[in-house]
């Protein structure tokens, strides 16, 4: 990836659907070792649990 990911992006929200689309948890769009990775992960881990989704402002950098 050459460029940083928009930050008006939900990356949390983006990854925490992508479960229910089909995506897999290894297709995640954002480079290695960045925020959005981690917050994409998050949000796939917490659909794959079954965690309701959390309000944005419930979440630390959202």
């Amino acid at each position: 990836m050459s460029e940083l990911p928009d930050d008006n992006l939900d990356h949390y929200a983006l990854g925490f659907y992508a479960l229910g689309k089909g995506v897999a948890r290894d297709a995640c769009p954002y480079a290695a070792g960045t925020r959005a990775e981690a917050d994409w992960h998050a949000g796939y881990d917490a659909a794959a649990r079954g965690d309701p989704e959390p309000a944005p402002e419930s979440r630390q950098g959202a």
